[in-house]
Order: structure tokens, then C-alpha cells, then sequence
């Protein structure tokens, strides 16, 4: 039969106390019971070979239980039942019960399941058999040597009696260690036990009648309970599958819905708190674009046993995918903090793969219950909405809040309209001159996208650039860039300008396999050489990608493609990456060129730069430039290359034509191939 569900409230380690005095109320009970009914009829085992055989299968029975993936947990079906029940039918109340709750003990012991619950599976038992002797005694029913049709309703009576006793304790006792309703548990398990414990008891009168004809033909009967055991372990099997992650054996997004309904169940019964929290790896898809997914199979399986030690049993972890993680906890507010800072902490600390130490860090979101939703569908959404608003303001965790909900869908909202702008031709690209300092070197430029929307005007990088690299946008946006500066440049070059064009390339396209390719393309279209064009790549974002971005950087090289750092002196470039990397030029970030007219740190780290560049072999631009004074210091330092808005501000190709001092204006800029 059914025994108190293994798996009990998901956030609730420790045994609640009401079950606790449950089981001492139920086992008094049961003592009761076993001293007045008992021993009002004594043993007779008249058929020892039988009684011995049906000891031994109720046992083993025991010991083989069916596990059976269930919505409260993980439930116990035993096929003990069916020997048990054929015992009480054939040698009365007394043998019966005591091998029914013997054969449990022994079950449970081996199992080492926690010794209360142990008691209370004992006096459930010996209760449930005890209700089916008493109807036995009621009507006067000796032990059946032989089944007739006039016994088969009191045995149905019996077994009637038995189911109910079993059915209402169990379903009490997992319904008070979960802080369930206990009416609707009884009400929702009904159609699992009626089918489960039916059958069980349906089969014991055709076992002992099979034992009554030949006690070996017990054996024969155990056969297709055996054959059904065998069928429940696998049927068990693929449900597990169904409900848990293959790879690190996680809880997936279904079956940690079905648990958050049950908690919040639980907990509106009981006026608790409990809080879901959305974990999410920063820039995973580096670490399978550089390492390899196999890799990063392994990586997600050394986080979830970090988070594992972190949580200590106080909560269930979940997988929902991909290198997304849920944990559903006690408790709200501080609480829910405290978790997750305890969380970001777990995975501080470098993850050891033989000679590699890779550093992994992450943001949640969390969103609590009734505080932020009363249901699992409002708390994951909501819980999915702190969790992006902390990833776009740069912090390790942020709990729900009203405006946010109202941000996220403004998030959505733009890049739906970003996709529809790409395809309408609303994204154009400005110029910014790139002057040299020293005379004879070559004219350069900087292509800057701008997003013309429709309500909103004019957007710069920093409006829609993030939004582009969160949703998947980056990289039909990024072409769209390419095509539009690599024909400009070409028209420029047709007519007589030697100019090279600069695209700023965002980390995730720099880690993506097809970014060679796509640049080949684009530059075969314009007709140009891949000494037209330069990519800039922000310092503080690749070089921690250094093993991946090497290996592109060196395919684009090839190509004759130049590569800048864009940014210099703001992130976390060592002497020996610069050494490593395939670099052409750095650019010194315009926070330090802006002040060293008046700094004279920051004339003293721009100096610093300029020569670390030469001794590199590097080339080296300023930003940043917005006077004439700060050009002449940038000249006498010896710096190549000068940008800024003393030299030329941001505009259309005429505009920026303009600045350069290069005399007629330039053409409208014909459109790229359409995208589909």
C-alpha cells in the first residue's frame, strides 16, 4: 500500500511538530487496538509451508517497493499488501499484523528512513489491518481454509475497511508534513490509492486461494506481482526523466512548478512566506563558445554542487535550462537576501578543471510570496523580471519591485521594435574623424550606430546596443553595421580617399563562430581589402574570453583585418595578453585624455600608454580630444592618432567629410542587402 510520501514540503527539512504528536496520537491507537483484538483470537497456523511462503513474500514485498513519482512527493507503493492481506484472510488478525508491520521494520531499518516516521509507517500498518480484522471479527468470519462466493462480501468489506484507515492516515500524516489542507490531500491522492491499494487487495484472495490448492503455487502467484514491480521501476524510471534534469539530476521547470504550487498551498494554510529565486550565469555562452559545450556541461555541474553545499538541504534546487537555476526557499525579504548573497558566495570562489581555474559569476532575481505574486506562474515571471532588471543595472541580485514589471515589458517592447527596425531600414551610421597627428599616415574613421525611431528620435549605442546583445539582435544588427560602413568606405576610396573605417565589435560577436565568415562576406560585397577595415574591441569585456578571442582575432588577422582595444586603460589587460593578442592599436579612453590637461595623473598615465604602445609596436589613438591644447600635448607625446569633438563630432558621411577638410559632399549612402 501507499506509506507517508517520502518527499514532504519542499522547503521544510526538519519533521513539523504536528506530525510529531500524529504519530504519537497513532500509535497510541494502535497499541490500544492491538491489546483488545488482538489477543481476543489467538494464532492458528494450521498451514506453516503456506504461512511461511506468504511471510517470505510480504517481506520481500517490502523490500521492493515501487517507487512512484507523485505530485506530494515520492510515494511508496508495496506489494507487501496482497501477502499481508492473504495472511489475514487465511490465519487471522494476530499473524497477520504481526508480520505486516514486522515486514515494515525490516523495510524501513534497511532503508534508514528517520525512526518517526518509521513509527508512525508501523501503527498505520498494524491500524489499517487491524480495521480489516475487526470487520472480520464484527461478521463472525473464521479463517477461510476455502473462498466461497457468500465470503466474498465480507471480504470486500475488509478490505474496504483497510483501504480507508490506510488511505485517511497516510494522506494526514503527508499533508501535515508538508503544511497541506489535509481535505484536499485526502480528495486529490483518492484515485491513485483506490487504484493502487484496489488492485493489491484485489489479488490476495486469488493468491491464497492458488496456495490453498498447492502452497508452491504461491511462487508461481508472486510471478506477475514480481512482473509488476519491474514495470513500476521502469515506469518510475522514465517518470524521473521526465521531471528532473539529465544532466546534473536537478528538479527541471516542470516538476519545480508542481512544487511551487504545493509550497504555496502550504503556505497560504498556513500564512508562511516563501520565495523563488532565478539564478543566471553571466556570459555562459562564452564559456560554450570558447571551451566547447562538453565543457560547459561540466562547469554546470560543478555550480550545481556549489549551490547544493550553499543551500544544505534548505530548499529545492532547480534547473530550468540551459545555465538558468531556481531555488525555492523559506522565508521572504532579509532572508531571501541573506540566501543569495550565500549563493553569489558559493560561486566566488574559482571552479578547478586540471590546469584550468575558471571564475563564474551570476545574478538573481527574486520575488516572493504573497509580497510579490500568489501564484507560481506570477512568482516565476516576476522573479524572471528582477532577475533581468539586476543584469541590466549591474548587480548581483535585486528583488521585485512594480516599476520594474513595467520596465521589463518596456525592454520587450524595444526590441521587438529594434527587430522590425533593422528590417525597415531605421538603423543609420554616423562618422567620427579619426585625425593623424604626424603627417603622411592614412585617414581613418569611426562608424557609430544610431537607431532612428519612430516615437522615441534619435538613439545612440548605449539605448539599444545592451538591449541588442540580451535578446539575440547583435548579430543581424552588427551586419547591418558592417554593410553600411564597408560601402561607404568603398565610395570614398572610388573617389580618390584612402580612408579606413573603424566598427566597434561587441563581445558576443567576437566569441561567435561565424564572425570571420560574416566579415569575409561583407567585405567581398564592397569590393574592398581587409586593410580597410578595423575592429575595436572594448578592454574590459574579451580578454577574459582570451583562449577563443585569440583564435578569431588571428582568422580576421589573416584577413588582413586590423584590431584595436577600444577603451585602454579601463578594464584588465596585462602586458602579457597585449603580447598574446593579435593587436594593431590601442585606444586610450577619453576619461583619461579628457583630464590630463589639468591631471597630471592622467597626463602621466596617457604618457605611460603611449609609450607602452611604441615599445609594443602598437599604434596608438587618443579619445577624448576637445581642444587644441590637449592635441599639441598628444603630438609632443608622440601619440598617432586623435579623436574627439575638437576634431570632428559624430554625423552623416557629408558631415563627417566636412571635418576632415576632404571638400565635396558625398552622396546619399546607398542601403545594405535587405535582411530577411
Amino acid at each position: 500500500m501507499l506509506t507517508v510520501p517520502v518527499g514532504t514540503s519542499p522547503t521544510q527539512p526538519r519533521v513539523p511538530r504536528p506530525f510529531v504528536r500524529y504519530t504519537l496520537a497513532t500509535t497510541a491507537a494502535a497499541a490500544l487496538a492491538l491489546v483488545s483484538l488482538i489477543w481476543a483470537r489467538p494464532w492458528r497456523i494450521d498451514a506453516p509451508v503456506l504461512f511461511t511462503l506468504l511471510t517470505l513474500f510480504a517481506v520481500i514485498g517490502e523490500l521492493m517497493p515501487i517507487p512512484v513519482p507523485h505530485r506530494h512527493g515520492l510515494a511508496k507503493v508495496t506489494i507487501s499488501t496482497t501477502f499481508a492481506f492473504a495472511i489475514l484472510l487465511r490465519f487471522g488478525v494476530a499473524p497477520a499484523t504481526t508480520v505486516y508491520v514486522a515486514s515494515l521494520l525490516v523495510a524501513d531499518a534497511a532503508g534508514r528512513v528517520e525512526p518517526i516516521k518509521i513509527l508512525f509507517n508501523a501503527a498505520q500498518y498494524a491500524l489499517a489491518m487491524l480495521a480489516a480484522g475487526a470487520v472480520l471479527t464484527v461478521a463472525n468470519t473464521p479463517p477461510l481454509t476455502h473462498i466461497s462466493a457468500t465470503d466474498l462480501g465480507v471480504m470486500l468489506l475488509a478490505a474496504a475497511a483497510f483501504f480507508t484507515v490506510n488511505h485517511v492516515l497516510a494522506c494526514v500524516g503527508g499533508a501535515l508534513l508538508g503544511g497541506l489542507p489535509i481535505a484536499r490531500y485526502l480528495v486529490e491522492d483518492l484515485r491513485f490509492q483506490i487504484f493502487t491499494g484496489g488492485c493489491l487487495l484485489a489479488f490476495a484472495p486469488a493468491v491464497l486461494a492458488s496456495g490453498d490448492m498447492s502452497p508452491p503455487l504461491v511462487v508461481v502467484a508472486f510471478l506477475p506481482v514480481l512482473a509488476i514491480y519491474v514495470g513500476g521501476k521502469q515506469a518510475a524510471a522514465n517518470s524521473h526523466l521526465a521531471y528532473h534534469d539529465a544532466l546534473t539530476e536537478l528538479p527541471n521547470r516542470l516538476l519545480f512548478t508542481e512544487r511551487l504550487q504545493i509550497e504555496l498551498a502550504g503556505a497560504d494554510h498556513d500564512g508562511r512566506a516563501c520565495t523563488v529565486l532565478l539564478l543566471d550565469l553571466d556570459d555562459f555562452k562564452a564559456v560554450n563558445d570558447t571551451l566547447g559545450h562538453e565543457f560547459g556541461d561540466r562547469v554546470l555541474v560543478k555550480v550545481t554542487r556549489r549551490l547544493q553545499a550553499a543551500l544544505g538541504g534548505n530548499g529545492v534546487l532547480a534547473r530550468l535550462g540551459g545555465d538558468e537555476f531556481a531555488v525555492l526557499a523559506d522565508g521572504s525579504g532579509a532572508e531571501a537576501e541573506r540566501l543569495a548573497r550565500s549563493l553569489l558566495d558559493a560561486l566566488d570562489r574559482p571552479l578547478d578543471f586540471d590546469a584550468l581555474a575558471l571564475h563564474v559569476a551570476a545574478s538573481i532575481g527574486i520575488a516572493s510570496f504573497p509580497a510579490h505574486g500568489r501564484t507560481a506562474v506570477e512568482l516565476l515571471r516576476h522573479a524572471d523580471v528582477a532577475l533581468y532588471f539586476a543584469k541590466a543595472s549591474d548587480v548581483a541580485f535585486a528583488a521585485y519591485a512594480e516599476e520594474h514589471d513595467e520596465y521589463s515589458i518596456d525592454r520587450l517592447a524595444l526590441a521587438a521594435q529594434l527587430r522590425r527596425g533593422l528590417d525597415r531600414g531605421e538603423l543609420v551610421v554616423h562618422y567620427q574623424p579619426k585625425v593623424p597627428l604626424h603627417g603622411g599616415a592614412e585617414l581613418g574613421v569611426e562608424a557609430l550606430a544610431r537607431w532612428n525611431h519612430p516615437q522615441l528620435g534619435r538613439l545612440g549605442p548605449d539605448g539599444f546596443i545592451p538591449l541588442a546583445e540580451q535578446t539575440g539582435i547583435i548579430k543581424p544588427l552588427t551586419h547591418q553595421v558592417l554593410q553600411h560602413a564597408l560601402l561607404q568606405c568603398d565610395r570614398w576610396r572610388r573617389e580618390g580617399l584612402e580612408i579606413t573605417v573603424s566598427v566597434n565589435i561587441s563581445t558576443r560577436s567576437l566569441l561567435d563562430h561565424d564572425l570571420p565568415e560574416m566579415i569575409a562576406e561583407v567585405l567581398r560585397e564592397s569590393g574592398l581589402p581587409g586593410e580597410a577595415l578595423q575592429l575595436e574591441i572594448t578592454e574590459s569585456r574579451f580578454v577574459s574570453d582570451i583562449g577563443r578571442a585569440r583564435a578569431t582575432l588571428e582568422e580576421l588577422r589573416d584577413m588582413g583585418v586590423m584590431i584595436a582595444i577600444d577603451d585602454f586603460g579601463t578594464g584588465f589587460s596585462s602586458l602579457s595578453q597585449l603580447q598574446q593578442l593579435p593587436i594593431d592599436e590601442i585606444k586610450i579612453d577619453r576619461s583619461f585624455v579628457t583630464r590630463m590637461e589639468t591631471d597630471r595623473n592622467d597626463a602621466v598615465l596617457v604618457r605611460s600608454i603611449i609609450e607602452l604602445g611604441r615599445n609594443l609596436g602598437l599604434r596608438v589613438t587618443a579619445e577624448g580630444v576637445e581642444n587644441e591644447r590637449v592635441q599639441s600635448m598628444l603630438r609632443e607625446l608622440g601619440c598617432d592618432y586623435a579623436q574627439g569633438f575638437h576634431l570632428g563630432r559624430p554625423g552623416e558621411a557629408a558631415e563627417c567629410r566636412i571635418h576632415l577638410g576632404l571638400g565635396a559632399i558625398a552622396g546619399p549612402l546607398r542601403p545594405g542587402p535587405e535582411l530577411p
